[in-house]
């Protein structure tokens, strides 16, 4: 079959994590000209609906639900949607004809993956298949996908070992561009960015905001900037108000390289792009699991990070003394905690991430085998 698009297709989403990642190796993709076509496929009515165009990208969508910790009646609906949630991939890849389809996580790049290896193996596509696992803990669509496709790529050293006889290759989590190393943090004021990810982080926030009153006698020294999620905008920025803090509050910060630069410590989740972004941009960090994310994978990541010195760990339950004392610590002396965490946290970075992907890719896709 002609294959003359011979672009890509990056297939998942979900969370801002898997975009920002897809979207990192877009950039790579265009800006070493590996040619054809650049494609995202999501799942309608998620967050890739913003971001994706918003990164300058063409995006198909599928109507799907998903399968892992949900209700019965959500995944009888999921059931229900996967026959044409493959049949779509298929016109989508018949029509866009790719050189290599890569999986970036998240529920959506099942059926997309999963349709490209079919259609290969029956001889209507030619595509290259791979898949990146962003967390120390494979995620439940990429344990499925690991079986199928032609490569796997990981952020994490030692999670190769959870895909055995596959080919696997340590790739680091591609970032994208804007995340480039920072000077060291500003410390007057000294400014606390909160954020929870793109959907927020209400058990993150509650937490934050009742160490406001543990912080009183700081309240001077600090400033913060706290994105918190559309659903949790008004009681954080009141919080805010009745504490007296000098706080920017926002629903969603697009420019976020911008508000690293502004930032003398983070307080976040620790998602395997967001401990990315904060390797390759050297801020300092508190690290807030989600508790509910799949496997516990979060807190796993965040103890890479915290037995490096890399960052600190608090668990959600943890009470917001704990959390208050914790920003004591690296607000006061003369920021040789800060600065150490600072250089601990940079030997996490990958600068070549995206690049490699790109380059296993592109040099291997035209041979692709069934």
């Amino acid at each position: 079959m002609s294959n003359e698009r011979g672009g890509i297709v990056l297939a998942g989403g979900g969370t801002g994590g898997h975009v920002f990642a897809g979207v990192a190796v877009a950039d790579e993709w265009k800006r070493a000209a590996s040619g054809g076509d650049i494609l995202f496929v999501g799942a309608s009515g998620r967050i890739e609906e913003t971001l994706v165009p918003r990164a300058g990208y063409r995006l198909e969508t599928l109507k799907l639900g998903s399968l892992k910790s949900v209700s019965l009646g959500r995944r009888l609906r999921t059931f229900y949607q996967l026959p044409w949630s493959l049949l779509r991939s298929a016109a989508v890849l018949v029509h866009s004809r790719p050189r290599a389809v890569l999986g970036v996580g998240g529920f959506a790049s099942g059926p997309l993956v999963l349709m490209a290896r079919a259609l290969r193996l029956v001889g209507l596509a030619r595509a290259r298949t791979a898949i990146l696992e962003q967390n120390s803990v494979p995620g439940f669509t990429n344990r499925v996908l690991g079986r199928f496709v032609d490569e796997i790529f990981c952020a994490f050293p030692g999670t190769e070992r959870q895909f055995p006889g596959r080919k696997v290759t340590v790739s680091g989590n591609p970032v994208r561009a804007a995340m480039s190393r920072l000077p060291s943090a500003p410390r007057d004021p000294f400014t606390i960015f909160i954020f929870g990810g793109s959907q927020g982080a209400l058990g993150m926030n509650t937490l934050v905001i009742e160490a406001l009153g543990e912080l009183k006698d700081l309240l001077p020294r600090l400033r913060f900037i706290h994105q918190t999620g559309e659903k949790d905008y008004e009681r954080v920025a009141q919080a805010h108000r009745q504490a007296g803090s000098n706080a920017r509050v926002d629903k969603f910060i697009h420019e976020m390289a911008a508000a690293y630069a502004q930032s003398s410590l983070l307080i976040c989740r620790a998602g395997s792009s967001t401990l990315s972004e904060i390797a390759a941009v050297g801020r300092a960090a508190i690290l807030v699991p989600l508790p509910t994310a799949t496997d516990n994978h979060q807190e796993k990541n965040a103890r890479v990070f915290s037995d490096a010195g890399a960052a600190f760990l608090l668990t959600q339950s943890g009470e917001p003394g704990r959390l208050a004392k914790m920003v004591r610590e690296l607000v006061a002396g003369d920021g040789a905690t800060v600065s150490r965490m600072e250089a601990e946290v940079t030997r996490f970075h990958r600068p070549d991430s995206a690049a490699l992907i790109v380059r296993h890719l592109a040099q291997h896709s035209s041979g692709a085998s069934s």
